[in-house]
């Protein structure tokens, strides 16, 4: 990894499937790596609460503790602010547009510096 920093340029990594994986070993890569850029894939499926309605703040939580697990200073993919947009406009429920504190439901309302805004790919197309 560091001959394709240094001698090709690249200049961030994606980190595939993260949950395959401990947070020590993401850490590890990017403590022995100095590009501008990390980002981990850390998808995950929506868990429903009792009232069968997914559990957007448990989602974006996990997405969270990952950051902070790796030592806070990588970023991830906010699929919890892609799901919520599906239901957003499959739905028509611009309820979901805040959380209870009034930011953005994603990860984006608790750690903005550390969420990749995310649509849409073929893993999640039909989520």
């Amino acid at each position: 990894m560091n001959w394709l920093n240094t001698e090709i340029g690249f200049d961030g990594w994606r980190f595939d499937m993260v949950l395959g994986y401990a947070p020590r070993f993401t850490k590890i890569y990017m403590d022995n790596n100095k590009p501008d850029f990390f980002v981990g894939e850390f998808f995950l499926k929506f868990n429903n609460k009792s009232d069968g309605k997914p559990d957007y703040d448990q989602h974006r939580n996990d997405l969270v503790h990952w950051v902070q697990n790796v030592g806070g200073v990588v970023t991830t993919i906010d699929f919890t602010t892609k799901g919520i947009l599906g239901t957003v406009v499959g739905d028509t429920r611009f309820d979901l547009l805040k959380d209870s504190n009034g930011n953005p439901p994603g990860m984006i309302g608790l750690l903005p510096q550390n969420a990749v805004t995310f649509i849409d790919n073929h893993d999640t197309y039909s989520q």
